[in-house]
């Protein structure tokens, strides 16, 4: 957004608000935005600089009327949880909520612009959720292991002892008692290792993220089910990360896996990337974090469920084991990150942060 090879103090202040500014001109023209605009708008600064407020606003929506009202009074305006839908016409989101201030620049031959605050009063209640979703995560890890080493230890002795006693059992129809009793001891040791989930630490290597999620777009797509539609969102100045290549895209799995089954065969799945500007995850604020957003167009997730959504062993589906989500969530938070849910019937949004580290963390870690 900014001209000038080297930024001055009043731009950095600027770009680094956690607070969206926006300028209008006098005739409600966009003439610049921030970066913390941008992300809460959707909107990218150097595309949308010239054009008018309802190129992205409804003109009787309630924003546009506020700033109506500041340009005909020419008095600051202020309204508290003013909701916006945000992005372009075509790809409209779900609305979030700011407190917005509307304050005309007055001169003598008239009103010069518009400056315009937007406080997200989303992001401080996704922040205090995402600390319960982080603390939640930790106390089911613990659990998970505690419980997945108290039940594998006897699974052994049971397992072990139906060998034994097999060998020394001549009627057929009790060996194959036996033999079932090794199938299951050997069938709940595997979901106690998957519950414990892989032990490795993230093997980072320089990864597109797009590829991987092709990858799981490949996987998910399948001739069986040509009824599934499958739409590809793509930012494409997402940079190369640094990623444990097979941990991300098993997470991607998981969520694709569980969108699926939300739509069955004739839905929709959206598989969207963005990157995020300033923005704070796990209580450390950003510069930038790369987003990848699993939609579906199923018929949600119940509201009593989204709070233990990620907890293991929970599942809403008859023969759900419960372990998809938590591990996903486990592998994710490895890289620092954290998956998000959000949901409405036809509107079901998983979303992988990933922080987006700079070469001198890179080079540290």
């Amino acid at each position: 957004m900014m001209n000038t090879a080297e930024p001055t103090f009043s731009d950095l202040l600027l770009e680094n608000q956690t607070t969206g500014i926006l300028w209008l001109d006098g005739a409600l023209r966009l003439r610049y935005l921030n970066p913390a605009a941008e992300t809460l708008l959707d909107l990218d600064g150097q595309s949308t600089t010239g054009k008018a407020l309802t190129d992205f606003f409804a003109q009787d929506g309630e924003f546009t009327l506020i700033l109506k009202r500041a340009m005909a009074t020419r008095e600051t305006v202020t309204r508290r949880e003013l909701e916006l839908t945000l992005g372009r016409p075509e790809t409209r989101h779900p609305v979030t909520t700011a407190d917005c201030t509307v304050t005309p620049v007055v001169e003598r031959r008239g009103v010069l612009g518009f400056l315009v605050e937007l406080v997200p009063l989303d992001r401080y209640l996704r922040i205090s959720r995402e600390q319960a979703l982080t603390a939640q995560s930790d106390a089911n890890r613990t659990l998970a292991r505690n419980l997945a080493h108290e039940i594998k230890n006897p699974l052994g002795g049971v397992r072990g002892a139906a060998q034994l006693l097999a060998r020394r059992l001549q009627d057929a129809k009790l060996i194959e008692y036996t033999r079932i009793i090794v199938m299951e001891a050997d069938r709940l040791a595997a979901l106690v290792d998957t519950l414990l989930g892989p032990p490795q630490a993230p093997r980072r290597v320089e990864v597109n993220l797009h590829e991987l999620v092709e990858h799981v777009v490949h996987l998910t797509e399948t001739p069986v089910t040509p009824t599934l539609k499958i739409i590809r969102d793509y930012d494409p100045s997402l940079p190369d990360l640094q990623l444990d290549r097979d941990q991300i895209i098993q997470a991607m799995l998981n969520l694709a896996k569980n969108a699926r089954e939300a739509v069955a065969e004739h839905g929709c799945i959206t598989f969207r990337t963005r990157v995020l500007r300033q923005f704070t995850l796990n209580g450390t604020r950003h510069r930038l974090v790369a987003c990848v957003d699993i939609v579906d167009n199923g018929p949600g997730i119940a509201a009593e469920a989204l709070s233990r959504l990620f907890s293991p062993l929970v599942s809403s589906k008859p023969h759900g084991a419960g372990l998809g989500l938590s591990i996903a969530q486990e592998l994710v938070s490895r890289h620092g990150g954290l998956i998000e849910c959000t949901s409405t019937a036809g509107n079901t949004v998983f979303s992988i942060l990933l922080p987006m580290r700079n070469q001198y963390e890179q080079q540290t870690t």
